[in-house]
Protein backbone atom coordinates (compact mmCIF):
# COMPACT_ATOMS: atom_id res chain seq x y z
CA UNK A 1 0.00 0.00 0.00
CA UNK A 2 1.47 2.93 -1.31
CA UNK A 3 2.37 5.74 1.89
CA UNK A 4 0.61 9.12 1.46
CA UNK A 5 2.77 12.36 0.51
CA UNK A 6 2.12 14.83 2.84
CA UNK A 7 1.17 18.10 1.24
CA UNK A 8 5.08 19.26 1.28
CA UNK A 9 5.93 16.35 -0.73
CA UNK A 10 2.98 17.00 -2.84
CA UNK A 11 3.68 20.67 -3.68
CA UNK A 12 6.87 20.25 -3.90
CA UNK A 13 8.12 22.81 -0.74
CA UNK A 14 10.68 22.11 1.87
CA UNK A 15 8.94 24.76 4.31
CA UNK A 16 5.57 26.23 5.32
CA UNK A 17 5.22 29.70 5.38
CA UNK A 18 3.20 31.76 8.18
CA UNK A 19 1.28 33.06 5.29
CA UNK A 20 0.47 29.98 4.31
CA UNK A 21 -1.12 28.59 7.27
CA UNK A 22 -2.86 32.21 7.37
CA UNK A 23 -4.27 32.21 4.45
CA UNK A 24 -5.83 28.66 4.79
CA UNK A 25 -8.30 30.64 7.06
CA UNK A 26 -9.65 32.69 4.28
CA UNK A 27 -9.57 30.18 1.55
CA UNK A 28 -7.59 26.63 1.97
CA UNK A 29 -8.43 25.69 -1.50
CA UNK A 30 -7.33 29.10 -2.85
CA UNK A 31 -4.01 28.64 -1.19
CA UNK A 32 -2.89 25.63 -2.70
CA UNK A 33 -3.69 26.64 -5.77
CA UNK A 34 -1.57 29.70 -5.54
CA UNK A 35 0.79 27.09 -4.31
CA UNK A 36 0.41 25.46 -7.69
CA UNK A 37 -0.08 27.78 -9.87
CA UNK A 38 2.99 30.00 -11.69
CA UNK A 39 2.06 33.58 -11.49
CA UNK A 40 2.33 36.63 -13.14
CA UNK A 41 2.93 39.74 -10.98
CA UNK A 42 0.13 41.45 -10.72
CA UNK A 43 -0.02 45.72 -10.74
CA UNK A 44 -1.33 45.72 -7.30
CA UNK A 45 1.06 42.93 -6.44
CA UNK A 46 4.37 45.05 -7.60
CA UNK A 47 2.37 48.02 -5.54
CA UNK A 48 2.30 45.66 -2.67
CA UNK A 49 5.84 44.69 -2.96
CA UNK A 50 6.98 48.82 -3.28
CA UNK A 51 4.97 49.77 -0.38
CA UNK A 52 7.22 47.30 2.03
CA UNK A 53 10.48 48.39 0.67
CA UNK A 54 10.02 51.76 0.73
CA UNK A 55 8.96 51.42 4.64
CA UNK A 56 11.57 48.42 5.17
CA UNK A 57 14.58 51.72 3.82
CA UNK A 58 13.62 53.66 6.00
CA UNK A 59 15.39 51.67 8.96
CA UNK A 60 17.11 49.20 7.07
CA UNK A 61 20.69 48.95 6.14
CA UNK A 62 21.29 46.58 3.57
CA UNK A 63 24.23 44.39 2.82
CA UNK A 64 26.23 45.89 0.02
CA UNK A 65 28.24 42.97 -1.17
CA UNK A 66 26.43 41.07 -4.25
CA UNK A 67 25.39 37.01 -3.58
CA UNK A 68 26.44 34.77 -6.19
CA UNK A 69 25.07 31.49 -4.20
CA UNK A 70 22.60 30.30 -2.36
CA UNK A 71 25.05 30.04 0.27
CA UNK A 72 25.51 33.30 0.24
CA UNK A 73 21.53 34.74 -0.25
CA UNK A 74 21.06 32.71 3.11
CA UNK A 75 23.70 34.55 4.75
CA UNK A 76 22.69 37.98 3.30
CA UNK A 77 19.39 37.48 5.05
CA UNK A 78 21.25 36.48 8.31
CA UNK A 79 23.29 39.65 8.01
CA UNK A 80 20.36 41.58 7.51
CA UNK A 81 18.23 40.22 10.33
CA UNK A 82 20.88 40.87 13.11
CA UNK A 83 21.48 44.59 11.84
CA UNK A 84 17.66 45.11 12.13
CA UNK A 85 16.94 43.34 15.23
CA UNK A 86 20.34 45.76 16.32
CA UNK A 87 18.40 48.90 14.98
CA UNK A 88 15.87 47.91 17.78
CA UNK A 89 17.74 49.22 20.61
CA UNK A 90 18.73 52.27 19.34
CA UNK A 91 15.79 53.63 16.95
CA UNK A 92 13.24 51.48 18.86
CA UNK A 93 12.11 49.44 15.75
CA UNK A 94 12.98 46.92 13.39
CA UNK A 95 11.46 46.03 10.17
CA UNK A 96 11.98 43.37 7.78
CA UNK A 97 12.58 40.37 10.09
CA UNK A 98 13.16 36.74 8.92
CA UNK A 99 11.89 34.39 11.70
CA UNK A 100 12.69 30.51 11.51
CA UNK A 101 10.80 28.08 13.71
CA UNK A 102 9.10 24.06 13.69
CA UNK A 103 5.70 23.49 14.09
CA UNK A 104 4.51 19.49 14.37
CA UNK A 105 8.42 18.85 13.03
CA UNK A 106 7.40 21.00 9.45
CA UNK A 107 9.77 23.95 8.76
CA UNK A 108 7.83 27.21 9.09
CA UNK A 109 9.29 30.82 8.51
CA UNK A 110 8.03 34.01 7.76
CA UNK A 111 8.87 37.66 7.22
CA UNK A 112 7.91 40.15 10.07
CA UNK A 113 6.98 43.40 8.81
CA UNK A 114 7.56 45.32 12.22
CA UNK A 115 8.74 45.14 15.72
CA UNK A 116 8.18 48.63 17.89
CA UNK A 117 9.16 49.32 21.52
CA UNK A 118 6.54 50.62 23.79
CA UNK A 119 6.82 50.92 27.29
CA UNK A 120 9.74 48.81 27.49
CA UNK A 121 8.21 45.87 25.67
CA UNK A 122 8.76 45.04 21.98
CA UNK A 123 4.84 45.01 19.78
CA UNK A 124 4.46 42.67 16.71
CA UNK A 125 3.63 44.71 14.00
CA UNK A 126 1.71 43.79 10.65
CA UNK A 127 1.34 45.70 7.69
CA UNK A 128 -1.11 45.40 5.17
CA UNK A 129 -2.45 46.96 2.35
CA UNK A 130 -6.15 47.25 1.06
CA UNK A 131 -8.39 48.92 -1.62
CA UNK A 132 -9.13 52.77 -0.44
CA UNK A 133 -12.48 53.13 0.44
CA UNK A 134 -13.37 49.32 1.47
CA UNK A 135 -14.35 48.09 4.54
CA UNK A 136 -11.98 45.54 5.59
CA UNK A 137 -14.20 42.37 6.35
CA UNK A 138 -13.87 40.27 9.57
CA UNK A 139 -12.76 37.48 7.61
CA UNK A 140 -9.71 39.06 6.15
CA UNK A 141 -9.31 40.33 9.94
CA UNK A 142 -9.13 37.21 10.96
CA UNK A 143 -6.50 35.76 8.39
CA UNK A 144 -4.02 38.98 9.05
CA UNK A 145 -5.02 38.24 12.93
CA UNK A 146 -3.50 34.39 12.74
CA UNK A 147 -0.63 35.73 10.82
CA UNK A 148 0.80 38.09 13.32
CA UNK A 149 0.02 35.70 16.00
CA UNK A 150 2.49 33.34 14.23
CA UNK A 151 5.12 35.78 14.31
CA UNK A 152 4.58 36.17 17.64
CA UNK A 153 4.56 32.84 18.38
CA UNK A 154 7.80 32.09 16.12
CA UNK A 155 9.70 35.34 17.80
CA UNK A 156 8.89 34.25 21.23
CA UNK A 157 9.77 30.54 20.48
CA UNK A 158 13.34 32.08 19.52
CA UNK A 159 13.59 34.64 22.73
CA UNK A 160 12.75 31.83 24.83
CA UNK A 161 15.37 29.42 23.89
CA UNK A 162 12.33 27.22 22.10
CA UNK A 163 13.74 27.08 18.54
CA UNK A 164 17.98 27.88 19.04
CA UNK A 165 20.44 28.38 16.92
CA UNK A 166 20.99 24.29 16.89
CA UNK A 167 17.42 23.66 15.64
CA UNK A 168 17.45 25.67 12.96
CA UNK A 169 20.85 24.14 11.62
CA UNK A 170 19.63 20.75 12.00
CA UNK A 171 16.85 21.52 9.50
CA UNK A 172 19.23 23.77 7.35
CA UNK A 173 22.60 22.07 8.10
CA UNK A 174 24.10 25.74 7.40
CA UNK A 175 27.66 24.32 8.65
CA UNK A 176 28.05 22.15 5.38
CA UNK A 177 27.63 25.62 3.41
CA UNK A 178 30.54 27.23 1.36
CA UNK A 179 30.06 31.16 0.96
CA UNK A 180 31.53 32.49 -2.48
CA UNK A 181 34.73 33.39 -2.73
CA UNK A 182 34.01 37.46 -3.99
CA UNK A 183 31.65 37.11 -1.24
CA UNK A 184 33.76 36.41 1.53
CA UNK A 185 36.52 38.82 -0.08
CA UNK A 186 33.88 41.49 -0.18
CA UNK A 187 32.74 40.65 3.47
CA UNK A 188 36.05 41.30 4.57
CA UNK A 189 36.40 44.46 2.91
CA UNK A 190 33.19 46.21 4.48
CA UNK A 191 34.72 44.91 8.12
CA UNK A 192 32.88 41.85 9.03
CA UNK A 193 34.90 40.17 11.86
CA UNK A 194 36.06 36.82 10.80
CA UNK A 195 34.22 34.70 12.85
CA UNK A 196 31.13 36.24 11.20
CA UNK A 197 31.96 35.13 7.51
CA UNK A 198 30.40 31.81 7.65
CA UNK A 199 26.51 31.18 6.89
CA UNK A 200 26.49 28.96 10.27
CA UNK A 201 28.56 32.26 12.05
CA UNK A 202 26.35 34.41 10.89
CA UNK A 203 22.90 32.87 11.92
CA UNK A 204 24.49 32.06 15.32
CA UNK A 205 25.03 35.34 15.90
CA UNK A 206 21.45 36.72 14.33
CA UNK A 207 19.81 33.82 17.05
CA UNK A 208 21.80 35.12 20.27
CA UNK A 209 20.79 38.70 19.16
CA UNK A 210 16.97 37.65 19.25
CA UNK A 211 17.25 35.63 22.06
CA UNK A 212 18.32 38.96 24.14
CA UNK A 213 15.92 41.23 22.73
CA UNK A 214 13.22 43.13 25.45
CA UNK A 215 10.55 40.93 26.21
CA UNK A 216 7.57 40.67 23.86
CA UNK A 217 3.83 42.31 25.05
CA UNK A 218 0.39 40.60 24.42
CA UNK A 219 -0.91 43.25 22.50
CA UNK A 220 -0.12 43.04 18.62
CA UNK A 221 -1.39 45.83 15.81
CA UNK A 222 -2.16 44.96 12.31
CA UNK A 223 -2.04 48.24 10.02
CA UNK A 224 -3.69 48.53 7.17
CA UNK A 225 -2.37 51.15 4.21
CA UNK A 226 -4.99 52.18 1.08
CA UNK A 227 -3.08 50.85 -2.04
CA UNK A 228 -2.87 53.72 -3.80
CA UNK A 229 -2.12 56.62 -1.16
CA UNK A 230 0.04 54.21 1.45
CA UNK A 231 -2.04 56.23 4.03
CA UNK A 232 -3.43 54.61 6.72
CA UNK A 233 -6.36 53.02 6.48
CA UNK A 234 -7.36 51.74 9.72
CA UNK A 235 -5.29 50.24 12.80
CA UNK A 236 -6.01 47.06 14.72
CA UNK A 237 -5.05 46.16 18.01
CA UNK A 238 -5.29 42.68 19.29
CA UNK A 239 -4.14 40.61 22.03
CA UNK A 240 -2.23 38.03 21.54
CA UNK A 241 -4.46 34.16 22.45
CA UNK A 242 -2.03 31.24 22.51
CA UNK A 243 -4.87 28.65 22.87
CA UNK A 244 -7.11 29.62 20.38
CA UNK A 245 -3.90 30.13 18.02
CA UNK A 246 -2.91 26.44 19.35
CA UNK A 247 -6.43 25.27 18.03
CA UNK A 248 -6.78 26.88 14.81
CA UNK A 249 -2.92 25.38 13.91
CA UNK A 250 -3.85 21.48 14.86
CA UNK A 251 -6.70 22.13 12.06
CA UNK A 252 -4.30 23.73 9.97
CA UNK A 253 -1.80 21.33 9.90
CA UNK A 254 -4.46 18.60 9.10
CA UNK A 255 -3.25 19.67 5.70
CA UNK A 256 0.19 19.86 6.02
CA UNK A 257 -0.05 16.31 7.14
CA UNK A 258 -1.65 15.02 4.40
CA UNK A 259 -4.35 14.23 6.81
CA UNK A 260 -7.37 15.80 4.20
CA UNK A 261 -7.50 17.56 1.07
CA UNK A 262 -7.54 21.61 0.45
CA UNK A 263 -11.18 22.38 1.69
CA UNK A 264 -13.55 25.47 -0.23
CA UNK A 265 -15.35 27.80 1.60
CA UNK A 266 -17.72 26.68 3.55
CA UNK A 267 -21.15 28.01 1.94
CA UNK A 268 -22.15 31.14 4.17
CA UNK A 269 -18.37 32.16 3.11
CA UNK A 270 -18.70 31.59 -1.21
CA UNK A 271 -19.04 35.57 -1.41
CA UNK A 272 -15.36 35.05 -1.41
CA UNK A 273 -15.36 33.15 -4.89
CA UNK A 274 -16.77 36.22 -6.48
CA UNK A 275 -12.52 37.62 -5.75
CA UNK A 276 -10.93 34.95 -6.50
CA UNK A 277 -8.99 34.15 -9.68
CA UNK A 278 -9.29 30.50 -9.70
CA UNK A 279 -13.05 30.74 -9.38
CA UNK A 280 -14.93 29.03 -12.53
CA UNK A 281 -11.77 27.01 -13.72
CA UNK A 282 -9.50 25.72 -11.51
CA UNK A 283 -11.76 25.79 -8.45
CA UNK A 284 -15.52 24.93 -9.40
CA UNK A 285 -16.69 24.06 -5.77
CA UNK A 286 -19.24 26.82 -5.79
CA UNK A 287 -19.47 27.45 -9.50
CA UNK A 288 -23.22 28.20 -10.65
CA UNK A 289 -24.16 27.04 -6.84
Amino acid sequence: MAIRQNALQRLGKTSISAKDIASQAWCEKQMELYIKTPMTETFEMRQGSQFHQIRKDEVFVPLRVEPETWPDRLYKTAYENYTSISSLEGSGKCRELRLYGSINGFRVSGQLDEIRLEGGKATVVEDKTVAGGVAVSEAKIRADSIQVSIYRMLLEDIRAGRYTFDNFDAGYATGKMQLSENFQKGLSEIGVRKELISVSGMYRAMFEKVAVMPQIGESMEIRYFGRNTSEIVSTLRIQYDPDRLDEWIRYAMGYWRGEREAQPVSEVEKWKCGKCRFFGNKCTAWYGG
